[in-house]
């Protein structure tokens, strides 16, 4: 299974995010459970947020974390999968 780009995505409303030194924290409020987001994953959830590409996230944690192309790209996949699983990511609105 193939992650929508990141465009298509956005955080749930039901989710609150705290952003640490080099991490974050989400609390989903429907099922009360935290998740905590190392460097990367937090670098994935910034970008979600902001709307970026994928493409530009991708690009970032190559630059931040010294990763190939692939690598970033399938990381980013398979955490965003992750995410959708868990309820943290709703498919964005088109207007």
């Amino acid at each position: 299974m193939t992650a929508p780009p990141m465009t298509d995505l956005t955080p749930s409303p039901d989710v609150l995010a705290a952003h640490l030194s080099g991490e974050a924290v989400l609390l989903h409020m429907g099922t009360k459970r935290y998740f905590r987001l190392n460097g990367t994953g937090a670098e994935v959830w910034k970008g979600i947020e902001a709307g970026e590409s994928t493409e530009a996230i991708v690009h970032r944690l190559m630059e931040r974390f010294d990763v190939s192309e692939q690598e970033a790209r399938a990381e980013t996949a398979r955490f965003c999968e992750s995410l959708q699983s868990a309820g943290l990511l709703a498919p964005r609105e088109q207007p």
